[in-house]
């Protein structure tokens, strides 16, 4: 899936879009954000109803199924507003657990503006021994350089004596871990004790590159090439179960791509492609949470919702 990093405002042919061809980016997320977010509210009320079709200005950009369940209101679900509310929650442990500070709250906003999807406004940070980490079927973990021992809090105390059994559990009942090695290629220490810490977790898997055709790729955006702060490994790395993605590696820090400073600036560049792969890095971290929080919603054919209520957690 290597190649040139490609203007998500081009065109299909490769001409650069225009005016008159092709949204801009900025008129593009504003189609997204009404279009694909169904109806936008103030105070609860519902402004407009989502569209019936997808419109062809966003045809090649967002794949035609993820439209049809969450841009459609009547007969999908809900009625036009309806809004689902998520948490995006981060591991707390001894170490450097947040390198890239302010990256999830980024990405919920991005959720906001393209999907139904309402995260919290402050995403969790949550320890691996607290009750809170069952209460959603995403756990983010990122980091950089050697993994502590995760079951370890910031202050050194214990918030579990079996990390591997409270991991193993989780994506058990239908969690899915994501590990974001925030050195973006630069270091193996990371990467390397992540794959220590599955073998230990789900004892015989092995991490193994995620397939193109994986439904990951255009669970909403349609993603040729996996991107973060960096483009060091074509393809993301994970642990499936019949299809299913119980772990995900992600090799190039799309932390680094998402966070911001108090002043609202990118606090790091994206290398090689600039802006352009920042907003391909942007569209992967949308395709993730959706992913995670509906697991293979096209074989199912339901809404985000149904799976959400269906979900097995104890």
């Amino acid at each position: 899936m290597r190649g040139p990093v490609q203007d998500p405002d081009a065109r299909p042919d490769g001409e650069a879009s225009t005016p008159r061809s092709a949204p801009s980016r900025r008129a593009a997320l504003r189609l997204l954000g009404g279009a694909l977010g169904g109806a936008l509210t103030c105070s609860g009320r519902a402004l407009a109803a989502p569209p019936e079709s997808l419109p062809p200005e966003l045809e090649g950009l967002v794949d035609p199924e993820a439209f049809d369940i969450f841009g459609r209101g009547p007969g999908r679900g809900g009625g036009p507003g309806q809004q689902l509310e998520i948490d995006l929650p981060q591991l707390r442990y001894a170490g450097d657990w947040e390198p890239r500070p302010g990256a999830l709250r980024e990405l919920g906003q991005e959720l906001r503006l393209r999907t139904r999807l309402v995260p919290l406004r402050e995403p969790t940070s949550v320890a691996l021994g607290a009750p809170e980490l069952f209460a959603t079927p995403f756990l983010y973990i990122a980091g950089r350089g050697s993994l502590p021992n995760i079951g370890e809090g910031e202050g050194g105390d214990a918030d579990t004596a079996e990390p591997e059994a409270v991991l193993r559990r989780f994506v058990d009942l239908g969690g899915m871990i994501v590990f974001d090695d925030a050195d973006g290629g630069a270091d193996r220490g990371f990467a390397r004790d992540v794959e220590a810490l599955v073998e230990r977790t789900l004892p015989g898997s092995k991490l193994v590159p995620i397939p193109a055709g994986h439904v990951l790729y255009r669970s909403f955006y349609i993603i040729d090439a996996p991107m973060g702060r960096t483009r060091a490994k074509d393809h993301l790395l994970g642990v499936l179960d019949e299809g299913r993605i119980k772990i995900l590696v992600i090799p190039n820090d799309l932390g680094g791509a998402l966070a911001r400073d108090q002043n609202a600036r990118y606090r790091w560049p994206c290398s090689p492609g600039g802006e352009v792969q920042r907003e391909w890095a942007m569209r992967l971290g949308v395709n993730i949470l959706l992913y995670a929080t509906c697991t293979d919603y096209k074989a199912d054919r339901a809404h985000v919702e149904t799976l959400l209520r269906s979900r097995r957690w104890k």
